[in-house]
C-alpha cells in the first residue's frame, strides 16, 4: 500500500504589504492563527503583476488519495502497454534482419 503525501493547499491571499508594518504584521499573524504557513508569490510579468497565495500542508484525504492510486494504475498500465509495443516491434526486426546475410 502507497502511503499518503502531505497536500499543498492553497488560498488567495487579499492582504496588501503596504502601509504601517503593525497593520502587515496583523494580518500575517491572523493568516498564522489559520494555519497558513507561508506564502507564494506568483509574478504576470506581461503586466507586472503580483499575487499572493497562502499555503500549508494537510495530510492526503480519502477522495485524494483514491485518485492519486488510480492515477498511479492508469499510469503503471500505460508504460506497460508501451513496452509491450515497443517489445513486439524489437521482434518484428529482429525477424526481419535474422534472414538478412
Amino acid at each position: 500500500m502507497t502511503a499518503r503525501i502531505q497536500v499543498k493547499e492553497t488560498s488567495k491571499y487579499y492582504g496588501d504589504f503596504e502601509g504601517s508594518l503593525e497593520s502587515i504584521i496583523s494580518q500575517l499573524q491572523s493568516a498564522l492563527d489559520d494555519g497558513w504557513e507561508g506564502i507564494d508569490v506568483e509574478y504576470d510579468y506581461h503586466d507586472s503583476y503580483q499575487e499572493y497565495y497562502l499555503y500549508k500542508h494537510r495530510p492526503e484525504n480519502d477522495k485524494e488519495y483514491a485518485k492519486r492510486m488510480k492515477l498511479l494504475e492508469k499510469e503503471k498500465a500505460e508504460k506497460l502497454k508501451a513496452k509491450e509495443r515497443r517489445r513486439k516491434e524489437y521482434e518484428k526486426l529482429k525477424k526481419e534482419f535474422e534472414d538478412t546475410p
